[in-house]
């Protein structure tokens, strides 16, 4: 009836169990421990202080302090020294100033992060991105110009298009 326990094999369990008899694993597998990648994971479990659902539509400017989730519509400006997320289905229209974003929906706008900005899934950008860490999935569309510093704001005044003369160019 009882077994005693030393070195586990599944298959000495099966071979002396009679058919029909009921076998319980003395030790329930543990699968194996993964270190963890501290840098650009996923937001931790917090609760958004407000959801703006999938049939919500938001004109205006909208301050927060926290976290915003937004899976419907907004247009307007958005600002906040708090963390945003954009579900799949999420479409804003508006100019996005915050400490950090996760974005799998549509942004129309410019975006300005003083943390990390993540896109994921099938995210699309259209505008200028500027951004202390960026982490960019596969499928994600950009149209627009992408800055990355350590500071998180621009530094080249000039950029590459400005200073060469593509007209005195040879062509091949």
């Amino acid at each position: 009836m009882f077994k005693k326990l030393g070195s586990y094999s599944p298959d000495e369990e099966k071979a002396s169990a009679s058919p029909g008899e009921f076998v319980s694993n003395p030790r329930p597998y543990t699968p194996p421990v993964q270190e963890e990648r501290p840098m650009l994971s996923a937001p931790s479990i917090e609760v958004p202080e407000t959801i703006l659902g999938e049939q919500v539509s938001v004109k205006g400017e909208l301050q927060f302090d926290e976290l915003l989730r937004i899976d419907g519509t907004f247009e307007g400006s958005l600002h906040s020294n708090g963390k945003l997320i954009i579900g799949p289905k999420g479409l804003v229209k508006a100019d996005i100033s915050l400490q950090e974003a996760y974005i799998s929906g549509r942004v129309e706008g410019d975006i300005t992060v003083s943390g990390r900005l993540i896109l994921r899934g099938e995210a699309e950008i259209y505008g200028n991105i500027t951004a202390r860490f960026l982490s960019v999935d596969e499928g994600v569309t950009i149209v627009g110009q992408v800055n990355v510093s350590p500071t998180g704001k621009e530094t080249a005044t000039d950029s590459y298009e400005d200073t060469y003369d593509y007209n005195n160019e040879e062509p091949f």
